[in-house]
């Protein structure tokens, strides 16, 4: 039996919705707080911007909530197909535009839109379909080797831009899809014993031994030998994360108090990178360890909610969406808040629903759109 409109709107989780609005609506007050002595225009406006993205975004939730998520893997691959022109397309002189150092941002009418950002969405989509339709096949080496390339594909598009935050995304959320699908876990174990083995690398080779590790460029390189000694160019790229520890341990319990973060307020935290990357030094100086415990207490809710909706669901495939969904978050925060108290590299990724960011923050809502059309349609499997 086909839900009505006011069916599918009355079943919508209303705390799932609450915790996402409450954190969406909470960025605009933490972006105004991280901007509004900026002496550029276009930051101190960031808040507003956050503002109009917003209902945008809400959009995009009633959209994919309101439609049976299964429709959206008959056009799987064509959304995959879309999300690879856009991440061509930022390559293509006179479309796709420099900012910060990286072209991953590509005009459409007024707006400008990040394609790494929808194709982290459908990315999602497409491996959900894949999966299924390796049937029994899934649990075959043969299946971990195409996932692998098949990821290879928009990771390189992206590193080329080069965006590493973004691309390392792709991976965890990989991963996880292939876990529950009923990929052998002896196939991930190995890889993850590899990517073990890169890190002890990093550490011995590239910071101790200052060896190069080939595709990565030279401040990326910088960033890993700052993640384990922030002291070695304390006024240069290890700025950041000591300027990031300084703000967040001088906030102590409860925080300076809201618009008086003096680390952000004086410009100590860089200007270009607190409303998105570093937001979460600017909560943790003005708020605290209060304040801070509030926001990863929120996001932490947001995502054992998304794993009630997949546990909840009818079948596979509702199971792998939110699934998904919930690694792509789980990376955000672990690695946006993690940078910021020197537990991964600095990356430069965005905190779920915090960060300043039109097309990440709709991306966010909507993906949250397709958890609440698995937990909709769970007492329905009919199209």
């Amino acid at each position: 039996m086909k839900l009505t409109f006011l069916q599918k709107f009355l079943r919508i989780d209303w705390i799932l919705f609450i915790v996402m609005m409450s954190l969406a609506c909470a960025s605009v007050a933490f972006i105004y707080s991280a901007t509004y002595t900026n002496e550029v225009e276009e930051y101190r406006n960031s808040f507003r911007s956050q503002m109009y993205w917003i209902p945008i975004g809400l959009a995009g939730f009633f959209f994919f909530s309101m439609i049976d998520y299964r429709f959206w893997l008959q056009w799987a691959p064509l959304l995959g197909g879309i999300a690879l022109l856009g991440l061509i397309l930022v390559h293509v002189p006179g479309i796709g535009y420099l900012r910060f150092g990286a072209r991953n941002w590509i005009h459409i009418g007024p707006f400008s839109i990040q394609p790494a950002e929808l194709a982290k969405m459908a990315y999602i989509i497409f491996l959900t379909w894949y999966l299924l339709g390796r049937g029994i096949k899934v649990k075959e080496l043969s299946t971990f080797m195409s996932v692998i390339a098949l990821m290879l594909v928009p990771v390189g598009l992206i590193l080329k831009q080069p965006d590493l935050g973004s691309a390392a995304v792709f991976l965890p959320t990989s991963f996880v899809l292939m876990y529950v699908a009923g990929v052998r876990f002896r196939y991930l174990f190995l890889t993850m014993l590899l990517g073990g083995m890169v890190v002890a690398f990093s550490y011995f080779g590239v910071y101790k031994a200052g060896m190069k590790i080939p595709g990565l460029k030279e401040y990326q390189l910088a960033r890993i030998k700052m993640f384990y000694d922030p002291s070695l160019d304390p006024k240069g790229r290890g700025w950041q994360i000591n300027q990031s520890l300084i703000a967040i341990g001088s906030g102590g319990s409860t925080g300076k108090g809201y618009l008086k973060g003096t680390q952000n307020v004086l410009g100590y935290l860089p200007k270009k990178t607190s409303y998105n990357d570093f937001i979460f030094s600017v909560i943790g100086e003005e708020w605290g360890f209060v304040g801070g415990s509030c926001v990863i207490g929120l996001e932490g809710l947001m995502l054992l909610l998304c794993l009630r909706a997949g546990a909840s669901a009818r079948d596979q495939a509702g199971c792998l969406i939110t699934c998904g969904v919930m690694a792509m978050l789980f990376t955000h925060i672990f690695v946006n808040i993690g940078m910021s108290i020197q537990v991964v590299p600095i990356t430069g990724i965005p905190l779920p629903f915090i960060s300043y960011g039109g097309t990440f923050l709709v991306v966010c809502m909507s993906c949250i759109g397709l958890v609440q059309s698995v937990w909709i349609h769970r007492k329905n499997q009919s199209l």
